[in-house]
Order: structure tokens, then C-alpha cells, then sequence
């Protein structure tokens, strides 16, 4: 068994091309060490990782059902429907209980746990505005044209997580400061996880986020798509406390937790004092928060960490001994050191203003034989109500149904809620989400999801009430493990107001987007891979643009080096019509840059492993546009039609 108990890769950029949603979530999923027992994990759970389709959530459980409780993770190497990549990302959130003896003695935990610095550095070449000198020898920017980020990540399986994050914006000065909260690097997070695994499940000092019940008053910064394929994740949150392991500087907790289960009841409570940007003005109050984490010009320098933001909060939670019922009450305060007062612009009508924010609730599910059920309800200060909820049904062994449908009045808030809600704020909205899996044949799935809503509230552009709709859908093909081929539609309207320029008059028209990708990966073995991908698009707002990018990827594997190279051209009208292409990046990191114009973007990675464990990684990319004499706005304006980026890191495993 020892031979099975190989290091997993910790990143999700392996062997096969990476789902978006893989990608979307890579720095959480390749940080989060075991979390869910495997003898006790049911399909609800297993779902929630969203790491397995339908048919490998039941080949696990009817594996356990037959030959009974797994002895190891490694034991799911003997289903069929599960890869090699899929394996190694069950790892890090799989974990089967074992008599542990001694298990926790430091020379254990020193061989066998996962401990690894990591330091990354970026920059453009090509200077841009924010960089140059004016007569006066002085520059908008104020720190160096480099990103510098550092890590140390230290963990024990179901002991502990340790974590520290340092990480310098280009643009941004490393200074040494305590009195202005400057200590070498702009910005600093920490955060360490204990599992006493007795009454005390949890203890989270530093920075986390929480976790509980189904999204409407705790989501945090987890964002989800509406796309049916990606479903599992959208309906079931759980409970407890994860490590903040990103670079983001905003959308967590910053202070201690605990996490008790006793049986069938986990009760979870935190508190929470974090340092916001914001905008004083001269009476006190701050007019918005600043969420970008930038501080770069004296503008964005003044608004660094001049309000704080309290926060406590918590959960109750009950499940049956079955596991088929689930219910939970849900509270969270919020006050502000300055209260936020919005400017009186027409979209900031409805936004909250006041020093202390209250929310409440409760959810409820349940699980049974074709599938399960949930609801979750939230009331917020100032008479806020909302609800969500839907299921997931089974309607054949390879076919699943999913419904949701969400609703908030005009005073509801929520400001770490997250559902697939269209506006970020969860506010005076109302809509439902349909979708429908179906396994043609062995080969071929199929997967089509429809969601229409109503925001009668003003927002940006939208000076009326405003209604959407959207439709996405997806044929996959996979031959055996080598190939695998996917065709996917995305048609999504709604409205916003359209003024002309001889005109202060404006109106709501229908504004409609329309994507078409076709990709195709092929892994010819363990040493060659290519990735096809072609992407069609539409705008239209009033008038119809157009814009496709193709790309070509190729990666090489020659132990201990490892190359990926692609190209992509592409050509769009303007920015309204640009596209999203992903693009391959250094482990732990990944990119997906936003293209418009007419171009060629290349880019070349390089790993190599040294000392067998560490590993040196590079990346340049090239990116050259036709017709255009500059690149970007503002600040960020280079000159020229072309830059050059460059990526190094480092990453040392101890």
C-alpha cells in the first residue's frame, strides 16, 4: 500500500485539458486537503465536489455497497469510470479514516504530510502609461512594473492546514511601514486549520471562509456557472470553515472559528475584523468599498484600509442518522466602523446604507432514492426577504433533472451571499433555472439548461425594469480516454439602456449574446497531448457584431521537462463582442485572457522538475494586434500594436 501512496499533483492543469469550471476553481481545489470521509460521503456529497459526473458518483457508491467500506482512497483506482486525473484531484478532498497510533508525531508528519514554498514573478515588458515620467519627474504608478507573489502552504492530512500568502501588484511599492500596515509586501494573509477530530472539528484562526447551508446569506466569493454540466456545486455549500489559500483581497473572514459536532448536531460560530479600502468622504460616511485590492496611484493609496469592517457570526445544523434529512439555522452581523452612505446616482437607489446589517435564516434538505431536495429561506435588515431552492432528480440511471428557482424583495441584502442569481447583490430579483443530463449512449451525453429572470430594481444601465433569458447547452463525445470532443451553444438576453450620442434621450432595447465553441483534446499517451478549440460570437445592442478565435495548444512531456505551447487567432468587431479564451499557465495559476481586435496571442510553458520533487516553471506569451496603434486605456495604455509577457516560478517542496 505504501507504493500506492504517491504525492498528487497539485494542480489541475494535468494530463487532460481542464474543465472551465476546474479552472475557475484550481487555487481552491489544489489547496483544500481531505475534508470528506469516503466510508461516509453520500451522493449529495460526492456531487458537491464537482469533480464526478452522475455515473461515477453511483459506480463509487455501489463499489462501497458490494465490497464494503473503503480501506484507501488508492481503492478507488479499481473502478473503471474514474481517470487517472480525476483520481488525483479525489485525493485532496477523499480521506479514508485510519488507526492512527502515533500517527501525529512530527517525524510523521514532517515525511508525510505536504509542505512547499512557492514564489511566482511576473511583468510586461512593454511599459504602459502608468509607468512614465512627466517634467516633473513624477509618475502616476508608484511602485515597480512587477507582480511578486509568495507562498508556504504546510498540511496534514484531517491534523491541520497552514498557510501564509505575500503578494506585491505591479504598480505597488514593497515597503517596510508598521504604522501605515505596510510590512514588506501590499498585502498579507494567513491562516491555519486545526482538526482536533474529538467534539472540536474545527478551529480556523487567520483567514477563512465559512460555509453553510445552500448560499443566500454564506457563498463567500465561490461563484458558480449555470452551466449544466457543472450543476453539482450550485446547490450544496456544506458546513465549516475553509482556508482562505487565494490572493484575493477581499470576500473572506478575517479573525477565529470553531466548528463542534456532537452525533447528529454541528454547531459553527466565528468572528471577524477585517481591514477595507473605501471611500471617506468629509463627513464620515464611506460612499463604496473598494474590492479591487489595487494600490498603485496616490488615488487608490489614500483609500487603502481607512474603514473596518466587524463581522460575527454562525450555524446549527441537524442530520438524521441516515443522512436523508438535513436542517440548519444560519445568522450573520455585519457593521461597518463608518457608515456607507451611496452616492444618490440612479443605481445606488436600492443599495444598503447604514452602520450595522443584520441577516438570518434557515435551509432544509432532503435526500432520497432518485435524488433530493432543498430549500433555503433569509430575512436581512430593513424587512429584506428572500428564498431559494429546487432538486436534483434522477430520472434513469444515466438522465438527471435539476430545477432552481430564487426570489428576493427590494430591501433583501446579502454581502457574503452567493447563488446563480444574475445580480451580485441577491437583490429584487426573480428567476428559475431548468437543465436536463441525458447519456445518449456510452460515447455521447447531452446537456441543455434554460433560465429566464425578472430585476425590476435600476442598475447600471438599466434605468427600468429588466428581464432575461438564457439557454446553453452541450453534446460531448469520448472515445475511451484518449480523445474526447464537446459542442457547446450559449444564447443569453436581457436588457439595458441604449443612449445615441446626438441624444441625452435613452430606452431599454434587448441586448443578446450568442456563443459557439467546438473543442476537441486528443492524448495520444503519456508524453503527447493536443487541444483543438474554435469559438464563434455574437452581439447585438443595436447593432449585430461578430467575433471567432481559434486556438491550438500542444504539450510535451519528456521527464523531468514538460512543454505546452498555443496559439489562438482571433478577430472581433470591438470589445461588446470579445471572447474568453482559456490559456495553458504555470501550476497553481491559470489564465483566461479577454480578446478583441484582430490578433495572434502565443504562449509557451516550461516545467522541469529538479531534486525529484521541486520544480523550476517559466512562461512567455505574445500577443500582436493588426490596425491598432496602442493597447489598453487609461494607465494601462501601452504603445504599439504588440507585448511580450514573462512568467517565472518557483516551487520548493520540503
Amino acid at each position: 500500500m505504501h507504493a500506492q501512496t504517491v504525492m498528487p499533483e497539485n494542480t489541475v492543469l494535468s494530463e487532460e485539458s481542464p474543465e472551465e469550471s476546474q479552472v475557475y476553481q484550481a487555487e481552491e481545489l489544489v489547496q483544500i486537503q481531505p475534508t470528506i470521509n469516503l466510508n461516509k460521503v453520500n451522493a449529495v456529497d460526492l456531487s458537491a465536489t464537482g469533480l464526478l459526473n452522475k455515473k461515477q458518483v453511483q459506480d463509487i457508491l455501489q463499489h462501497r455497497a458490494v465490497f464494503g467500506k473503503f480501506m484507501s482512497v488508492y481503492e478507488l483506482q479499481s473502478i473503471p469510470s474514474l481517470s487517472l486525473d480525476t483520481l488525483r484531484l479525489l485525493s485532496t478532498v477523499l480521506y479514508v479514516p485510519q488507526k492512527l497510533g502515533n500517527h501525529h508525531s512530527l517525524p510523521t508528519i514532517l515525511e508525510e504530510g505536504s509542505h512547499y514554498s512557492l514564489l511566482r514573478w511576473h511583468r510586461k515588458t512593454e511599459q504602459s502609461r502608468g509607468y512614465r515620467t512627466d517634467s516633473k519627474g513624477n509618475r502616476p504608478y508608484a511602485g515597480s512594473d512587477y507582480n511578486l507573489l509568495y507562498r508556504f502552504r504546510s498540511s496534514f492530512s484531517q491534523v491541520y492546514q497552514l498557510g501564509l500568502t505575500l503578494e506585491k501588484d505591479a504598480g505597488e511599492r514593497l515597503q517596510w511601514s508598521p504604522p501605515t500596515k505596510h510590512y514588506g509586501f501590499d498585502y498579507l494573509s494567513a491562516y491555519l486549520l486545526v482538526h482536533p477530530k474529538r467534539i472540536i472539528e474545527q478551529i480556523a484562526i487567520g483567514d477563512f471562509h465559512f460555509r453553510s447551508g445552500h448560499g443566500l446569506i454564506f457563498g463567500g466569493n465561490f461563484f458558480f456557472s449555470k452551466n449544466p454540466e457543472y450543476w453539482q456545486g450550485s446547490w450544496q455549500l456544506g458546513t465549516g470553515f475553509r482556508p482562505h489559500s487565494s490572493s484575493s483581497e477581499y470576500g473572506f473572514f478575517r479573525g477565529a472559528g470553531i466548528k463542534l459536532q456532537r452525533q447528529n448536531i454541528e454547531v459553527s460560530w466565528f468572528y471577524s475584523y477585517t481591514a477595507q479600502d473605501g471611500t471617506l468622504q468629509e463627513n464620515g460616511t464611506i460612499s463604496a468599498l473598494n474590492t479591487g485590492g489595487l494600490h498603485r496611484t496616490s488615488s487608490e493609496y489614500n483609500k487603502r484600509y481607512n474603514t473596518h469592517l466587524q463581522q460575527t457570526g454562525g450555524s446549527l445544523c441537524y442530520t438524521t442518522s441516515a443522512n436523508r434529512w438535513k436542517a440548519g439555522i444560519e445568522y450573520l452581523n455585519t457593521q461597518f466602523e463608518h457608515p456607507l452612505v451611496s452616492s444618490d446616482v440612479y443605481y445606488h437607489n436600492n443599495t444598503f446604507r447604514g452602520k450595522e446589517h443584520h441577516i438570518g435564516g434557515g435551509y432544509l434538505q432532503y435526500q432520497y432514492a432518485s435524488g433530493m431536495l432543498f430549500a433555503e429561506a433569509a430575512l436581512s435588515s430593513a424587512q429584506g426577504r428572500a428564498l431559494y431552492g429546487g432538486l436534483i432528480h434522477t430520472v434513469s440511471r444515466q438522465n438527471t433533472w435539476i430545477m432552481q428557482c430564487w426570489s428576493s424583495n427590494v430591501s433583501f441584502r446579502s454581502f457574503q451571499g452567493n447563488i446563480p442569481s444574475y445580480s451580485n447583490s441577491l437583490s429584487n430579483e426573480t428567476g428559475i433555472y431548468q437543465a436536463l443530463i441525458i447519456s445518449l449512449t456510452p460515447k455521447i451525453r447531452s446537456s441543455l439548461g434554460f433560465s429566464i429572470f425578472t430585476n425590476p430594481s435600476p442598475a447600471f444601465n438599466k434605468k427600468g425594469p429588466t428581464y432575461g433569458s438564457e439557454w446553453i447547452g452541450r453534446l460531448t463525445y469520448q472515445l475511451k480516454k484518449k480523445t474526447i470532443a464537446f459542442l457547446q451553444f450559449r444564447w443569453r438576453s436581457n436588457e439595458e439602456n441604449f443612449k445615441t450620442d446626438s441624444s441625452l434621450y435613452s430606452r431599454l432595447l434587448p441586448l443578446t449574446r450568442y456563443y459557439l465553441m467546438a473543442d476537441l483534446y486528443h492524448k495520444e499517451n503519456l508524453i503527447w497531448g493536443f487541444h483543438s478549440r474554435a469559438q464563434w460570437s455574437t452581439f447585438s445592442f443595436p447593432v449585430k457584431e461578430k467575433g471567432y478565435c481559434i486556438s491550438q495548444s500542444i504539450n510535451y512531456r519528456c521527464p523531468p521537462f514538460q512543454f505546452t505551447t498555443q496559439v489562438s487567432v482571433f478577430e472581433t468587431d470591438s470589445w461588446d463582442s470579445r471572447l474568453y479564451a482559456y490559456e495553458p499557465d504555470l501550476p497553481l495559476a491559470f489564465s483566461i485572457p479577454p480578446l478583441s481586435g484582430k490578433g495572434v496571442r502565443f504562449c509557451l510553458i516550461a516545467t522541469v522538475k529538479v531534486f525529484k520533487k521541486n520544480e523550476l516553471s517559466g512562461k512567455i506569451a505574445h500577443v500582436k494586434y493588426s490596425g491598432q496603434k496602442t493597447i489598453g486605456s487609461g494607465y494601462d495604455e501601452v504603445e504599439g500594436n504588440e507585448q511580450w509577457e514573462v512568467k517565472v516560478q518557483m516551487r520548493v517542496f520540503l
